[in-house]
């Protein structure tokens, strides 16, 4: 009998999020219903509820849920990403500006 190989939580985004909250989270921002969101993917709403809760899923309805929720899917070399969480991270942080940054424009 083969042994099953047992695989960690994929996490996405910058919060680290697992990658079904992660999909229902951006699906949510979105403002799209399980139903809504099924309909445009052409599955049940049970299966887009299975995959929010962590389900395994295909590539293929991975990067079909990425184009419908306007996601970009990406592979990182694994040395690149604390680089990149903090540049997502910095992305979501309020833009401050310079104190001078009135004077120079006004």
């Amino acid at each position: 009998m083969p042994q099953r190989i047992k695989h960690k939580t994929v996490r996405w985004g910058p919060a680290g999020l697992p990658i079904g909250e992660y999909l229902a989270s951006s699906r949510r921002a979105r403002k799209l219903t399980l139903a809504q969101l099924a309909s445009r993917l052409g599955v049940s709403a049970a299966n887009i509820s299975r995959i929010e809760h962590s389900a395994d899923l295909r590539l293929s309805t991975l990067l079909d849920l990425a184009r419908v929720l306007k996601l970009e899917p990406m592979l990182v070399a694994k040395e690149h990403v604390p680089a990149v969480r903090a540049l997502l991270a910095s992305l979501e942080q309020p833009d401050v500006g310079h104190p001078n940054d009135r004077a120079r424009f006004a």
